[in-house]
């Protein structure tokens, strides 16, 4: 991506959509423009339940991102997840003849590696490593002479009509698709940095509808779980368990929540507004330890869903070492401590504190996979400048083309 272009990505999560805007500069590097933020409504465990309440959703946060930027946008990156987002090792397998390998070669090599499944559509094809004549070479093949080049490739599909539905909302807002990312692989993107990636990383997202968990071979995305559960779920059991409103659990949660209960939290009191039977609100004093007798059940089972999927994954015995955690559920108090406990692993958690320095605004963890997201594009090769004014683009080829002719002709 060149220097001075624009780019603008938006995260549509179960709880939240977050919407940033950001040019390049000359090394490389990115400053944010503007960002938005909005309350998610019309979002289950990352799919799409109610499309006018999503279309909401996004018009706020682009429409606060574009204020704070003094520019309006017109495509845009999308993010995708949810417990349908499925991720394949493939083995792929193409002749060279004896001569150089070409750039050409190796795209070759992974579109034959892709299955074609008629109901899902593939956001990622990212080959993790190569073998020239059953010899294993570096990540880049291109140069070396073969006759046979082999390749191991993640494959990330999700079903065609989670992505089309996201289209159509985007596209309701005024907005054109330029790029699909899987939230796992930018939150990544985001948490690790150069020195990490010299090892084998497990990074987990705490995410509001779902948990995912996202393999990282030195720094290649190489595999993914998910577990449909998530922070809003915590919200959930603080709601039930306490007789308060969704709202009032979150900030509950928020302000006073924590992993697992500690020996203060009988002595520290906490006010909760019980909502009374004529829909008065009662402020009343109760331990802290009554808050988090709840929460720490939910974590707990959070975190034993986790250590089963990573027991039953093929990656078990190289990614063993080293744990870390984003997403705006690691912002909760004692996570990162318990689950090192449990694991008897190390577990990092960078915070997004890290960022509003450089970047010149606040922002949590859950911003992660938004900041990833824009790293992503960065290193795309058909990133496009997405001024209003700027000359049409021409617009992908295979899907998102189609879905989007269909909106204009139709809508």
């Amino acid at each position: 991506m060149k220097a001075g272009q624009v780019v603008a990505v938006i995260d549509i999560g179960s709880t939240k959509v977050c919407c940033c805007i950001a040019s390049v500069s000359e090394d490389g590097r990115f400053d944010i423009l503007g960002a938005g933020y909005c309350v998610c409504f019309g979002v289950r465990c990352g799919v799409i339940t109610d499309m006018d309440l999503v279309c909401r959703s996004i018009a706020r946060a682009v429409e606060s991102a574009e204020k704070s930027a003094n520019l309006r946008i017109k495509s845009i990156y999308v993010n995708v997840s949810g417990k349908f987002v499925k991720s394949e090792l493939v083995n792929s397998e193409i002749h060279i003849g004896g001569r150089i390998v070409k750039h050409d070669d190796v795209e070759k090599l992974i579109y034959n590696g892709i299955q074609k499944k008629p109901e899902f559509e593939v956001i990622h094809s990212i080959p993790i490593s190569f073998e020239i004549d059953a010899i294993s070479c570096t990540s880049d093949p291109v140069g070396m002479f073969a006759n046979v080049l082999r390749a191991n490739i993640n494959v990330v599909t999700v079903p065609k009509v989670q992505i089309n539905n996201i289209v159509i909302s985007l596209s309701k807002c005024h907005l054109n698709v330029v790029g699909v990312v899987y939230s796992g692989y930018a939150s990544g993107l985001c948490v690790l940095d150069e020195d990490s990636r010299q090892d084998n990383q497990i990074v987990v997202d705490f995410g509001g509808g779902v948990t995912t968990i996202n393999f990282f071979f030195k720094g290649i995305f190489c595999g993914l779980e998910v577990i449909p559960v998530g922070g809003q779920n915590i919200t959930k059991d603080i709601a039930y368990g306490m007789s308060v409103s969704r709202s009032n659990a979150e900030r509950l949660k928020t302000l006073h929540g924590a992993a697992f209960e500690s020996f203060d939290d009988k002595k520290n009191m906490i006010l909760v507004p019980l909502q009374e039977e004529d829909n008065t609100i009662d402020l009343q004093q109760i331990p802290k330890s009554e808050l988090n007798v709840i929460i720490q059940p939910r974590v707990e089972e959070i975190l034993k869903l986790i250590k089963e999927k990573i027991d039953n994954s093929v990656f078990k015995d190289n990614f063993a070492r080293r744990f870390v955690i984003t997403g705006g559920g690691s912002m909760l108090t004692g996570v990162r401590e318990f689950m090192s406990q449990i694991f008897k692993k190390r577990v990092d958690m960078r915070k997004m504190e890290d960022f509003s320095e450089t970047l010149g605004i606040q922002i949590g963890n859950d911003f992660a996979t938004t900041i990833g997201m824009i790293k992503f594009a960065m290193l795309s090769d058909n990133v496009k400048v997405m001024l209003q004014n700027s000359s049409e683009q021409k617009r992908r080829d295979g899907l998102l083309k189609k879905t989007i002719n269909w909106i204009e002709n139709n809508l």
